[in-house]
């Protein structure tokens, strides 16, 4: 019989949610087939099966289970139907539920399965407020999935990076007739957040030490590629997809990443390569009342720029920068050769 397990999938979780299982159990599945969907703080991933056999689900759908850890079996024949009462997922036999926590399930109504999708081996009382909180209770709520993400890199840098800013107040308009022109010309949509992608990856070879990463304790590893985060936030939660090699891109080019970005964030179907390893971030304001904003300086790169909305024919360009590897002088130069470029 063949287990299938959870593999590592990010650096950044210790535990993972089986979202569903795409295939019925007693499925004969073939090696290399999707048979489950589970999802990091950053993306969904398909679990392929690890051989050929009947599929026989441990977990239900919504378990939270960790790396390495066995969810499935694939058997070469296909299971006993279930009798009357059956599930087709069964009971997990490792999971003690406490006489307390029985009765408790009962008067708010919880099921068994969804306790068994706590993914803990013994379950008291306290383990149920996380489903349905104890009448007058305070009513506590796991963040989701992405905020998790985000409150983790937060803690990361904020822990790490020794953090300074620096920000500057740029002319515009001449940049959004340029867009506006270019828009007509590509048939693409081009404003400052493109330009401005473009003008950081137009600078970036004067400027090596802005896409770098420290290297403990007096060592700094310089990016191979201008590979650009960008904030993409419309509604499902904030995200950092990557633009990849942004020098090589033309303003076509780079346009239609971004467009293809932001519809992918609205299906909120990013995998964890589109994520990864940004050598910059730059992060978009689009609140007119907002007139200055510290962008989080990632872990592993060394600046972060920041775009406020256009007020009164000018934009803020802040960066935010690891004081380790950078000190103000070159972020200033950094920020006004961006500046530059963009004003043209």
């Amino acid at each position: 019989m063949t287990e299938i397990r959870v593999p590592k999938l990010n650096t950044n979780d210790a535990e993972y949610t089986l979202l569903e299982w795409i295939v019925p159990p007693g499925t004969l599945v073939r090696e290399g087939e999707p048979v489950a969907t589970v999802e990091t703080s950053k993306a969904a991933e398909e679990l392929p099966a690890s051989g050929s056999g009947y599929l026989q689900p441990l977990l239900p759908a919504g378990a939270v289970c960790s790396a390495g850890a066995v969810i499935a079996r694939l058997a070469a024949a296909p299971a006993e139907p279930a009798g009357s009462g059956g599930s087709d997922v069964p009971r997990r036999p490792d999971v003690t539920i406490t006489e307390p926590a029985l009765r408790a399930m009962a008067e708010r109504g919880i099921s068994r399965a969804e306790v068994e999708a706590l993914g803990r081996r013994v379950i008291r009382v306290a383990d149920l407020d996380e489903l349905a909180p104890a009448p007058g209770a305070p009513r506590e709520e796991r963040l989701s999935t992405v905020q998790r993400a985000v409150a983790a890199v937060v803690a990361e840098s904020a822990r790490d990076v020794p953090q300074a800013f620096v920000a500057v107040r740029v002319p515009a308009e001449a940049a959004v007739a340029r867009g506006r022109e270019l828009t007509r010309q590509y048939r693409r949509l081009i404003g400052l957040p493109e330009l401005t992608i473009a003008a950081i990856g137009a600078v970036a070879a004067e400027h090596p030490d802005c896409f770098a990463a420290f290297v403990p304790p007096d060592r700094v590893r310089r990016a191979a590629r201008v590979d650009i985060g960008v904030t993409v936030d419309v509604g499902q939660g904030l995200h950092v997809p990557v633009i990849r090699d942004v020098p090589a891109l033309s303003l076509a080019g780079i346009a239609e990443r971004l467009m293809a970005l932001r519809t992918t964030a609205l299906r909120g179907a990013f995998r964890p390569a589109d994520l990864a390893d940004p050598a910059i971030l730059l992060a978009l304001h689009t609140d007119p009342d907002v007139t200055a904003a510290v962008p989080l300086v990632l872990p592993g790169t060394t600046c972060a720029v920041s775009l406020t909305a256009r007020v009164d024919g000018h934009v803020g360009l802040g960066l935010a920068y690891d004081h380790r590897v950078l000190n103000g002088r070159g972020a200033t130069l950094f920020l006004k050769a961006v500046a530059a470029t963009l004003a043209v």
